[in-house]
């Protein structure tokens, strides 16, 4: 299946290509699905073929935000490989679209009440977004 399909001077052949090939000079049961699962696995062939096209999506109109606070944008960073001093291996963001203005908020876990506290700290000291 090497030489049929990815040997140098095969040049990664389809499926139908590599399968007539293989099919001239040898035979066995399972062969046309074994074939097909070596050329959907050739790591060269996923990376050449063609995909198909993303149609392209309408851009949608998102509201003008002139007050602080209105709306906010809140992730999870992390697990970071290299865990501070104090033992915090990811990061809360928060960034308010209005301002630009950032907060980051080192966590030891991301268990659903570590993280609510970060957040409720956060909203206490700036206000609840809208």
């Amino acid at each position: 299946m090497t030489m049929a399909h990815d040997a140098v001077m095969s040049g990664h052949r389809g499926q139908k290509k590599t399968k007539d090939i293989i099919w001239r000079e040898f035979w066995w049961p399972g062969f046309g699905p074994e074939v097909t699962r070596f050329c959907r696995s050739c790591d060269i062939s996923q990376r050449t073929i063609t995909k198909g096209r993303v149609p392209s999506v309408p851009l949608g109109k998102m509201l003008i935000i002139d007050t602080p606070f209105d709306r906010v944008a809140v992730d999870l960073v992390g697990p970071i490989f290299t865990p501070t001093e104090r033992g915090s291996k990811h990061i809360l963001t928060m960034t308010e679209y209005a301002t630009r203005y950032p907060e980051a908020v080192p966590l030891k876990d991301i268990q659903t009440e570590t993280v609510t506290e970060a957040i409720v700290n956060m909203f206490t000291r700036v206000g609840i977004p809208k």
